[in-house]
């Protein structure tokens, strides 16, 4: 698992003790990789809508969901089945 923010490698440190996670953060100070994926939020600048993405090993998207609210996640239900879907196959 990992979160791509445009965010300062301080900020996502003081993130990460905070809320103690423990999965990799990848630097995108550029929103590059945001652009890329199409999901930068122009009203906002250089930051994405939330996103959730699963991706199996050959690199297909097996589970997209896109908000424009930041407080709003998928529900746990829908990335486990994305998942066993991916351990099944």
């Amino acid at each position: 698992m990992w979160v791509i923010s445009v965010d300062s490698t301080d900020d996502l440190q003081r993130m990460r003790e905070k809320m103690h996670l423990t999965f990799s953060n990848l630097m995108d100070p550029d929103a590059a990789t945001i652009k890329r994926y199409g999901i930068l939020n122009e009203r906002q600048g250089k930051i994405p809508h939330p996103t959730t993405l699963v991706i199996d090993r050959e690199g297909i998207i097996r589970f997209l969901e896109v908000d424009e609210n930041f407080k709003v996640r998928p529900a746990n239900e829908k990335l486990i089945a994305a998942l066993e879907e991916i351990a099944g196959s």
